[in-house]
């Protein structure tokens, strides 16, 4: 920052506390006049690559704000000390402070814009402290399930986030569930989004498989013909039951097949890249098709070690 600049911010600061000062002929502190006075000086502060002073003049622009009656502008002064922490790498305070300024938006009576401030915090934080991102997320669903007309499309879509974050981080039981509350949503559209819901049958199955679970990946596709219209007929469903009578068969060659079909390949990359790792009981390389094989992995018939190769 050049002098002239760092002297019109701490000009600023001046006035702003000026502002905030009492005294026999001023009862109360003017945070109206106040405010702007510090969020102009952190704004310079932060162009500056002061971040730290920069978020201590935004927590102040806030509190001006708050003080105010003024719980909007409260949570947006927030938001700017919660980026200033995201430069700082200070995600704890980051997360903090989105999540306080979400609560803000709650008292506003400003629903939507709390739910796209946790959405925004949440996908920072994905990839640094996906636990966290999780949090967020979840309580954006809980915003968008609360609200008085129903925001049921916007619910099922951070679910979806949810789902794919879990997936991401091998917490599959926890996705399985995730998904099921996505399929919940799905439903409750006017006249149900099928398609939505199927796809996601689709997702299961990916899991399930990956687990070595093809009792429950028989189960939510029986599932879903019961409660999906249109799902039996459905190119998904065709495709599914073609998966698991390979399972069934131990045909490791149609499994990979069927699994580099384009209904799989086009999924979500997050999903799509479950299909490498999925293979049929008792498969190992060079043997596509597999015999019974006891639990231990040995051919049932095959006592003699003569037998063997």
């Amino acid at each position: 920052m050049t002098p002239s600049r760092l002297a019109e911010a701490n000009k600023l600061i001046a006035e702003g506390e000026k502002y905030l000062k009492t005294g026999l002929f001023k009862w109360k502190a003017d945070y109206d006049s106040a405010a702007p006075c510090f969020q102009k000086a952190g704004i310079s502060y932060k162009n500056a690559k002061e971040f730290q002073r920069a978020c201590e003049l935004f927590l102040k622009t806030a509190d001006c704000h708050f003080k105010n009656g003024s719980r909007f502008h409260a949570a947006k002064a927030y938001e700017e000390a919660g980026m200033v922490c995201k430069e700082l790498k200070k995600f704890d305070k980051f997360a903090a402070h989105f999540d306080h300024a979400s609560n803000l938006y709650m008292e506003d009576g400003t629903p939507d814009t709390a739910a796209l401030c946790l959405i925004r915090a949440g996908k920072t934080l994905e990839s640094i402290e996906p636990s966290w991102a999780l949090e967020l997320y979840t309580k954006a669903v809980g915003v968008y399930v609360n609200e008085t007309d129903g925001r049921v499309r916007s619910a099922a879509e951070v679910t979806g986030r949810v789902s794919r974050l879990l997936v991401k981080m091998n917490k599959y039981e926890e996705a399985l569930k995730s998904i099921d509350k996505e399929k919940e949503y799905y439903a409750q559209f006017d006249g149900g989004d099928h398609g939505a819901s199927g796809r996601l049958v689709s997702c299961q199955v990916l899991i399930y498989l990956l687990l070595g679970d093809q009792v429950r990946a028989d189960s939510v596709i029986a599932d879903g013909t019961e409660r999906i219209a249109g799902f039996a007929g459905s190119d998904e469903y065709n495709i599914l039951r073609e998966l698991m009578a390979a399972f069934d068969a131990r045909d490791q060659d149609k499994t990979t097949m069927l699994l580099k079909s384009p209904m799989f390949k086009y999924m979500d990359a997050v999903y799509a890249r479950l299909t490498r790792s999925i293979k049929v009981a008792g498969y190992s390389n060079g043997n596509s098709k597999m015999s019974p094989t006891t639990p231990n992995g040995e051919d049932e018939d095959d006592d003699d070690d003569d037998d063997l190769c």
